[in-house]
């Protein structure tokens, strides 16, 4: 391979985002470089066997499709973990680029082969859930980000089929390059997968923001290298494949959401048309214990759909998170006190809560749904309303994301948030805890109030992201933290920890976690003595024998790793 030199992030089409992601990354890779390399092998396998699989992996794929050396030190390493030994953990024997559906199971043959674990990754842009790292030391990353054709992007249903290395920022560019009247969706870093994120349940702020649930019809290899399609897509000559989720039969499509049970290879994902108009909205209200009925007056408005993309609530220390590095605002290493909350909240003149949402539809649609949304927010005193409404220019029929100011609510990928991981410090990382409660206002304060509590005992902050859905609501606390600082990490580490049993407590459990923490979230689900997690081990010892493909995923581990203690995974 050509010897490695660091490229600059080039992906994003608005101002200045590419040269602050490029400073960040920068910073990462450059540290990842001054680590000691050390060369990992599969387990079980000797150094002579190792020369050998390595040799047929570039005789299957091409040898600049095969990562080791520096590239793969500085490239497949998770920039927020939070051990001081991760690489003695969770090292990688190497990566592999593969571009075709042929290539990946000629990957799975080899591995099966020699029962080597392989561990998934579709851009390895996960980031505060594990980046591209893998949980067994030693594994192959199934690196996807060359399998990044956008096949088709259908206006007249609204849908669009990708490969798994397709980003954000490429998708949106080539429906505005094709002038379709669609608006994809996308999550706070528009540099991430398509396919990646919606496996994993990310969300993005359109209509169709629920990414998991637009997906209709996948195509994946399984590990045994046959090749499936789902749902309507099973007809050889399928015309209906993105159109309906059903097909005949069992629904397969949710089955390879956060598991390792196949690797995606084909996605489509139905999206939101362009519409003849766009609201922004913006919601503050003054007080801690307002967050009550602001819940239950958003959930009234979902349900009978005033509104029609999910709200995002933060408070203020989420403000500040984006305004720059805490120490600017609080300098002591205990928690923000709820005075010096007070005293921000009238200095930047925020609410203590603000919820940011949009509608989207015609002008008399809009403004008798915004009607209904200010007669709703009456009953809180004090509460603040903003509502900014834009239009497609004369002429046009639909709205063009472009025509709008950068938000994310249009489906326009960004890369600006990533600086809010400077928070602790300029060299900062994150882990999300996220958990999932009822959109009930009581459950969401009470909840707060005890995260809250958890947080400060630790002198960490509460810094919410609450995402409102019609029936539930993520509970996000983000967990920052100082990557230079050993122990800002052990502590972030352990918060979540005890924020997680708090959870389970109250009857609460995470959608999703790093992968540090995978096995004990899992742990969580302990109905019927863990019935759940024994359903997905007797699929995975059913479907993957050999139990290569991401082994700990999720929780999920092949047989003959479950006897192994948690320290040795």
């Amino acid at each position: 391979m050509a010897p490695y030199t660091f490229k600059p992030v080039t992906v994003s089409h608005n101002p200045g985002e590419n040269d602050i992601a490029t400073v960040i990354l920068k910073r990462w890779y450059d540290k990842a470089e001054l680590a000691q390399a050390i060369e990992y092998l599969p387990p079980g396998l000797t150094i002579h066997s190792w020369a050998i699989v390595l040799n047929k992996l570039k005789d299957a794929l091409g040898t600049e499709k095969v990562v080791v050396g520096k590239e793969l030190h500085i490239e497949y390493m998770d920039p927020f973990s939070m051990n001081a030994d991760e690489r003695e953990k969770r090292g990688s024997a190497c990566a592999v680029r593969p571009t075709t559906v042929e290539e990946i199971q000629k990957i799975v043959a080899i591995a099966n082969e020699y029962k080597i674990p392989l561990w998934t990754v579709s851009r390895g842009k996960n980031l505060g859930y594990g980046g591209p790292q893998a949980r067994v030391k030693g594994s192959i990353i199934v690196d996807l980000q060359n399998m990044n054709k956008i096949l088709e992007v259908n206006e007249k249903f609204s849908y669009y089929t990708v490969e798994p290395g397709v980003n954000f920022f490429q998708l949106f560019q080539e429906i505005q390059a094709q002038k379709k009247h669609i608006w994809c969706s996308a999550p706070a870093l528009g540099w991430g997968s398509v396919v990646g994120n919606a496996l994993d349940r990310g969300w993005g702020y359109t209509t169709h923001g629920d990414h998991s649930n637009q997906i209709c019809g996948i195509e994946v290899v399984l590990p045994d290298g046959t090749l499936v399609r789902t749902g309507m897509g099973a007809l050889d000559n399928s015309v209906c494949g993105p159109l309906f989720r059903g097909g005949y039969g069992p629904t397969y499509d949710s089955m390879f959401s956060q598991s390792n049970f196949g690797i995606v290879t084909k996605m489509s994902i139905w999206a939101c048309p362009a519409p003849e108009g766009f609201t922004r909205v913006v919601l503050s209200v003054p007080e801690e214990r307002d967050l009550a009925p602001m819940v239950d007056a958003l959930r009234e408005l979902l349900l009978r759909d005033k509104i029609q993309n999910h709200p995002v609530i933060g408070n203020v220390l989420r403000e500040i998170n984006k305004r720059g590095l805490r120490k600017n605002f609080w300098d002591k290493d205990s928690s923000i006190p709820y005075h010096r909350i007070k005293e921000i909240q009238k200095e930047l003149g925020l609410g203590f809560w603000d919820a940011t949402f949009a509608l989207y539809g015609p002008k008399e649609v809009m403004d008798y749904n915004l009607k209904q949304i200010r007669e709703a927010f009456k009953p809180i005193n004090g509460h603040v309303l903003t509502a900014t409404a834009h239009y497609p220019k004369p002429g046009q029929k639909y709205l063009n994301a472009l025509d709008v100011p950068y938000d994310l609510q249009t489906g326009n990928p960004g890369l600006r948030p990533i600086k809010s991981i400077e928070y602790r410090g300029l060299d900062g990382g994150h882990i999300s805890f996220s958990p999932v409660l009822p959109s009930d206002g009581k459950a969401a304060l009470d909840f707060y109030y005890t995260a809250q509590k958890i947080c400060q005992k630790h002198g960490y902050d509460f810094v919410a992201g609450l995402h409102m859905h019609l029936r539930h609501m993520t509970h996000i606390n983000m967990i920052h933290f100082d990557r230079n600082s050993q122990k800002d990490k052990d502590t972030a580490s352990t918060l979540f920890v005890d924020l997680v049993h708090a959870a389970r407590q109250a009857g609460y459990g995470e959608y999703r976690a790093h992968i540090e923490h995978m096995d004990l979230v899992a742990e969580q689900y302990d109905y019927g003595g863990g019935a759940l997690m024994r359903l997905n081990e007797r699929i995975k010892d059913m479907l993957d024998p050999n139990g290569i493909l991401s082994p700990g995923k999720q929780g999920i581990w092949p047989k003959h790793y479950r006897n192994k203690g948690k320290s040795q995974l």
